[in-house]
């Protein structure tokens, strides 16, 4: 069974939105179909702004999903790529979580995590998507996370189950605009 491997920047609804359109076949690319993804991993980096968005992905997972999924935190002790062994650390990391057949979405982070997904990506023969988020949308997104960040203890507690008082806000991150692309 093939996982999906994501990177994460600030901005954590385009990995539920991903896994959502390959699980739902919603995609642009050649031979769509629905695709049976059980495991989720996120490569990040340590900064607390990226915290943050892990936090707010593990709320989205717990109250908006459909499906059991596995969501594995893989945080580098890096705060953000600034060398070129910083981007092999990276790199590295998520080659090693990577099987053919596998799907890299490279949408969040750096555009240094992005080319080191992508060339990890086809080294393995895994498969390279995105998602797209429209820039009003995007900026929509933001505004409620911005909120959000003044009730961190309610997105923990919601990233454990606890949805009820948070859920509304938390399934607001997920756009119905995103749009998932198969690249490779």
């Amino acid at each position: 069974m093939a996982k999906l491997v994501s990177t994460l920047g600030t901005s954590p609804g385009g990995i539920f939105e991903t896994y959502m359109n390959l699980r739902e076949g919603n995609y642009e690319g050649d031979d769509v179909k629905p695709i049976d993804i059980k495991e989720v991993y996120v490569i990040r980096t340590s900064d607390k702004s990226v915290e943050f968005a892990w936090k707010l992905i593990k709320a989205i997972f717990s109250c908006c999903k459909r499906e059991e999924v596995t969501i594995s935190d893989i945080p580098l002790t890096m705060q953000d790529i600034n060398s070129s062994e910083d981007f092999k650390k990276f790199r590295k990391e998520i080659f090693s979580r990577l099987n053919v057949g596998d799907y890299v979405d490279f949408t969040g982070g750096r555009k240094a995590m992005s080319v080191a997904a992508a060339l990890a990506a086809r080294e393995v023969k895994a498969h390279v998507i995105t998602t797209i988020i429209p820039q009003n949308e995007y900026n929509r997104i933001s505004e409620i996370i911005r909120g959000l960040k003044i009730m961190e203890d309610l997105v923990d507690r919601a990233g454990r189950g606890d949805c009820e008082t948070i859920k509304e806000s938390i399934c607001k991150l997920v756009s119905p605009e995103a749009k998932t692309i198969m690249l490779l």
